[in-house]
């Protein structure tokens, strides 16, 4: 009986500690779901975007190898793979000349909005500026505190993004553009050539214009017009001469 009741505790002390430790388990895993939960909202701008450039390139890269196939074809050539389409100055031009205009235009924002202004505009600073507040004193006090590269590293950061990818919009449009002439039994072109020739700032020029356009709309309208709960707006109460506090 002893050694029955033994054997009976035992399977008791087991199934009680299997349940505490699936009970464990299963809290640990609400809390890993928790987090995972927290962390994609917190974070969900950023996955949006990264989405959507995703499949923008994809789609690109798809549409595009198609299309350059189709261009071979067309000059009895062998088509190529789609992954070896990656490789080719066509598609990596075609992406670097829309990102060096994208990082340009943001750059442009960063800097300038720095000493300029537009009154109503939600991400402009405000024209009227107090010298010599408590308020502007603790400024000053506080960027003491951290150095000139970090109070500047977002400016910095955009401008190193446009050389590079200015730098390489040069280098592989000049690739897709001897690729061109190949198909056409035409000798290449040196970089430097191709960069002084109307053709290369004709089309980098487009993009440029394009981006600085859209910039301008914003800011303009964003005096004017309202997007109710969005970061970018200034709150549907505020009046069109309220400039900045976007995002207060």
């Amino acid at each position: 009986m002893q050694v029955s009741n033994l054997g009976e505790g035992n399977y008791f002390a087991a199934f009680g500690e299997s349940r505490i430790g699936g009970i464990l388990r299963q809290l640990r895993i609400s809390g890993m779901r928790q987090k995972l939960r927290k962390f994609f909202r917190e974070n969900s701008l950023s996955f949006a975007f990264g989405m959507l450039f995703a499949l923008a390139v994809i789609g690109q890269s798809i549409s595009g190898w198609k299309f350059y196939d189709e261009q071979r074809g067309e000059h009895g050539l062998a088509q190529i793979s789609y992954w070896r389409f990656w490789r080719t100055g066509t598609f990596l031009d075609s992406a670097l000349t829309n990102w060096q205009a994208a990082v340009l235009q943001l750059a442009c924002l960063i800097i300038f909005s720095e000493g300029l202004y537009q009154r109503g505009a939600s991400h402009s600073r405000k024209p009227e500026r107090k010298h010599g507040s408590r308020k502007r004193s603790e400024e000053l006090s506080q960027r003491k505190k951290t150095s000139w590269i970090y109070r500047n590293s977002l400016s910095l950061a955009f401008t190193g993004m446009v050389m590079a990818t200015f730098i390489l919009h040069v280098i592989f449009a000049t690739v897709s553009y001897n690729e061109t002439r190949a198909l056409q039994r035409q000798p290449p072109v040196t970089t430097a050539h191709f960069f002084e020739s109307s053709g290369f700032w004709f089309l980098t020029l487009q993009t440029w214009q394009a981006e600085f356009f859209a910039i301008l709309v914003f800011i303009i309208l964003t005096i004017f017009l309202r997007q109710e709960n969005s970061a970018e707006s200034k709150p549907p109460e505020a009046s069109d001469k309220q400039t900045g506090d976007a995002n207060q």
